[in-house]
């Protein structure tokens, strides 16, 4: 059953069984808790536009119940009754399925996720009720004005790909769904050599891998559709709209970014970090404290096999919001000038400080190798990063900057009380 055991970086073991399957561990012996994850390859960038939301769905399914436990509590309880956390996400490239628990349940969690997985009954009364309950969760985000300008920006980022449609679906695509269309979807990509398990906590490898092992036993992996590329051909500013009544004016200003593999990942993270993440990041004092024009105010990166996202979000009084605008771009095409060592290395501190912290939680440890595996096909050590990290320079985040901060690739989407298009086009400039 194991074709090979190999050591992925200086905290992790991983294994690939003849079935294709990668198990991955990281031992924590300090650890009281164990996490476990088992992710699918698939994600919404994989679905047709009539098939829209199927990996989401898919995902509540698995919750509703298998052979050995036909009802949704049987699931749930198991995890709770011992004091533990389970759930499950839906992304654009990935699919994940969670538990924490304390060492000793390590086992029952493994058996209880597989069973999950290979043995749902994806029951006809189920698909209806989890169908509807799916919609009303599409209607819950669009009740949000802050989701809702996210879902606007999405589209002008990715015009007319699966990356630029709500990872959910719509309401037609969810309903037209039948049994057997959500059964072939997991055929399809519920596949071992489509799977990775990643376990975290005070865990011994072999142990691990004979579990898995036993559970994949008569399970054949089959061939994978490839995901859909994107090519980005914008050449010139986008703005969307939606008016609303309410109290806020909420808006995202993004550009495209780079890739999860490129060279220049952790550059545009620095710069993201300098831009708008934490408490004295330019636009917090800026837009913030000097300012007053926002309670709260980010910036965000994302990375995606072939492209990736620089993004601004904030809500503001509706009154300023073009003042709002105009500072935040302003403060986007300050990166150009460049950016002071002493703030480069305190953008440093922050990221790597963070990350080493997370890397106490064994869920967080399980995420990190489990999404790097499924994605990149290796794992890269804590050490790693923080030495891509700190290996930017300040004249990378010059370079970058002028790269990738320019007018053409601007998009702007305001959800709120404001009118009037064109004088927010007319602040698109940077």
């Amino acid at each position: 059953m194991i074709t090979e055991t190999k050591d992925t970086s200086e905290f992790s073991r991983k294994t690939t069984l003849d079935c294709g399957m990668r198990v991955l561990t990281s031992t924590i012996p300090h650890a009281r808790s164990v996490s476990v994850s088992i992710f699918a390859g698939v994600g919404s960038r994989y679905e047709p536009l009539e098939l829209a939301g199927i990996s989401h769905v898919v995902e509540h399914l698995l919750f509703k119940g298998t052979e050995r436990r036909p009802a949704p509590e049987q699931i749930s309880g198991a995890v709770e009754g011992v004091g533990g956390y389970m759930n499950a996400g839906t992304e654009q490239e990935l699919t994940v399925y969670w538990c924490k628990v304390a060492r000793q349940y390590m086992g029952d969690v493994l058996d209880l996720l597989f069973d999950m997985v290979r043995n749902s009954l994806v029951d006809p009364k189920e698909v209806k009720r989890e169908q509807l309950v799916v919609v009303e969760e599409l209607n819950m985000i669009n009740d949000f004005p802050n989701q809702k300008v996210e879902a606007i920006i999405d589209e002008m980022l990715w015009p007319d790909h699966p990356l630029g449609r709500d990872i959910g679906g719509t309401k037609d695509s969810v309903m037209a769904m039948t049994r057997e269309t959500l059964l072939g979807h997991l055929e399809q990509y519920y596949s071992p050599a489509n799977m990775v398990v990643s376990v975290a906590g005070n865990v011994d490898h072999d142990e691990v891998v004979e579990q898995v092992a036993s559970m994949c036993e008569g399970w054949v992996s089959v061939d994978i559709p490839s995901w859909t590329p994107f090519i980005n051909e914008q050449d010139s500013p986008q703005f969307g709209m939606e008016t609303r009544k309410t109290e806020q004016s909420h808006l995202t200003i993004a550009l495209p970014g780079v890739s999860s593999t490129h060279p220049d990942r952790y550059v545009l993270d620095l710069l993201s970090v300098v831009l708008g993440e934490g408490m004295s990041s330019r636009l917090f004092v800026e837009v913030r404290e000097k300012r007053g024009l926002a309670y709260d105010i980010h910036s965000a990166t994302g990375h995606f096999l072939d492209c990736g996202v620089l993004s601004i979000g904030a809500g503001v009084d509706p009154k300023r919001v073009h003042e709002a605008v105009e500072t935040i771009l302003s403060e986007v095409a300050r990166l150009r000038e460049g950016v002071p060592e002493e703030e480069l290395e305190k953008a440093k501190r922050l990221s790597t400080g963070t990350m080493l912290l997370r890397m106490e939680d064994t869920r967080s440890v399980s995420s990190w190798m489990g999404g790097q595996e499924l994605l990149l096909g290796n794992v890269l050590g804590v050490d790693e990063v923080v030495e891509s990290i700190e290996a930017v320079t300040a004249d990378d985040l010059k370079r970058v900057a002028g790269e990738l901060l320019v007018t053409e690739k601007l998009n702007m989407a305001v959800v709120g009380p404001s009118r009037g298009a064109a004088r927010f086009q007319r602040l698109l400039k940077l």
